[in-house]
């Protein structure tokens, strides 16, 4: 087996090979070092190599292997880990220079599942400072360049983990979300990203608006459901985990939408600037989800005030970590995070405490809205990959932090815990990568990945890769 081929191999594939004893963890885990060491180089993925550690986890896995003894569905399969994800014995800098000397003594347990079912760690992957925008770059690890064009970025936080992804570096990495941040770099590097309903993976995080989740980004839809398998289920670390074991994801992929209502929102009643080859692609990938047997309709949906509510509350998140947690280390955060927090400033906490109220009718009305629908579809975000070095697109407004007025259409789905993933769903006359997002009712994870496996079979993406 060739090089090229263990780089761009699913990690299914991976794990049957390696369970039948035709690939060795070794073999695959060299194969991605040595991808790390050929291309990261320029692209700046990854801010924490742990090849040490991902030999020696490689050669037990071997020895274990050859005795037939293994450990879970992932044994030997490489992972790549954001660097807001805890390892035992290794900096945790979240892209931050105030986390510059932050040893981890545990494992975050989205790391504790995925070491237990057996994954080799390549390495820690870049965010942006405290993971707090859309894009990747920091004081601490420099910019992160979009493999489809290195001008751009891969969009974030978990920018690292995409770009890692969508080069052949890993068939598997770590995602965090709290207003986009798995869909958005998905979207920008064509690859897979899903974001579960809040609290299926559990995490240690201080998670004060309930906005992040942990999910999966991958390749494949299959690699997801079973990385959704490993890590999700109950933890009483985590106060809000959803105390349902995890279903078999895998199994339920191939059922078919036959039936199905699904509604199409290039807009979600609120947003209004949208770059016409993303509106073009998404609306021409939704048009497809009817050769799937299931009926397409105008969503006439609106969630208006949605995204300023959770601007707002992403401020709150922001002051909370700036001025409490980190407020001897202001003068080390990007200018911009620190911007952001201070807005929250000129809001009291009574004001903070009714955008809760006022959010409330709006998820009651998506509520009601899903009684009569079994899944939303939209752009997953309003504008092609980003220009390096700018918070927004060049034909936005210049503003002091927010980024998030051209990713309007992940952020509202944070709020109201709704699993939503972004799929590819063509490239720009540039060749760069566009997504399509699919969002279910809350818990309805299966749901999601079905939707996204039967979309994979019709529109097949494996074959759309980065240039060199």
């Amino acid at each position: 087996m060739t090089t090229t081929q263990l780089h761009w191999m699913d990690a299914a594939e991976i794990a049957r090979r390696i369970r039948d004893k035709s690939l060795s963890p070794v073999e695959v885990t060299e194969a991605c070092i040595a991808r790390i060491e050929k291309l990261d180089g320029a692209l700046n993925a990854f801010c924490l190599p742990m090849f040490d550690i991902a030999r020696r986890k490689a050669r037990e896995a071997e020895e274990e292997q050859m005795r037939g003894d293994f450990r879970g569905p992932l044994h030997g399969v490489p992972y790549a880990l954001k660097d807001s994800d805890d390892y035992p014995g290794q900096l945790t800098t979240v892209g931050s220079l105030s986390n510059a000397c932050n040893v981890a003594t545990g494992y975050s347990p989205i790391i504790e599942r995925m070491e237990k079912a057996g994954a080799i760690p390549l390495g820690k992957t870049t965010t942006p400072d405290m993971a707090w925008m859309g894009l990747t770059w920091s004081k601490i690890h420099g910019m992160t360049h979009n493999p489809w064009d290195r001008s751009r970025n891969p969009g974030g936080s978990s920018g690292g983990s995409a770009v890692a992804v969508a080069t052949g570096m890993t068939p598997l990495a770590t995602g965090t979300d709290g207003a986009g941040s798995i869909r958005i770099p998905a979207s920008f590097c064509g690859i897979y990203g899903l974001k579960p309903s809040h609290g299926r993976i559990p995490l240690l995080l201080p998670n004060t608006n309930h906005h992040t989740h942990y999910g999966p980004m991958t390749r494949s839809v299959e690699d997801a459901a079973l990385m959704m398998e490993v890590c999700s289920g109950p933890d009483d670390r985590d106060l809000y985990s959803l105390e349902d074991p995890a279903p078999r994801y895998v199994e339920h992929l191939d059922k078919p939408l036959t039936g199905m209502r699904i509604g199409w929102s290039a807009d979600l009643g609120f947003v209004e600037k949208i770059d016409p080859e993303v509106l073009a692609t998404c609306e021409a990938a939704a048009r497809r989800f009817e050769e799937l047997g299931a009926e397409l309709v105008p969503a006439g949906l609106d969630l208006s005030g949605s995204m300023e509510i959770a601007k707002r509350n992403w401020q709150a998140i922001m002051a909370a970590i700036v001025f409490h947690k980190l407020a001897d280390q202001v003068d080390n955060l990007d200018p911009a995070l620190v911007a952001c927090a201070r807005g929250a400033l000129e809001q009291t906490s009574g004001e903070f405490l009714f955008d809760k109220v006022k959010a409330f009718p709006i998820y009651q009305r998506l509520v009601g809205w899903f009684g009569d629908h079994d899944l939303l579809l939209t752009p997953t975000v309003a504008c092609l990959p980003v220009t390096n070095g700018r918070l927004r697109p060049e034909d936005y407004p210049e503003h002091a932090w927010d980024w998030m007025e051209w990713a309007p259409f992940s952020s509202p789905f944070n709020v109201f815990h709704n699993p939503a993933a972004s799929v590819p769903a063509g490239l720009s006359r540039d060749g760069l990568p566009i997504g399509l997002q699919i969002v279910g009712p809350r818990h309805a994870d299966a749901l999601v990945l079905q939707a996204s496996r039967a979309y994979e079979r019709i529109a097949p993406w494996s074959g759309q890769r980065p240039p060199e």
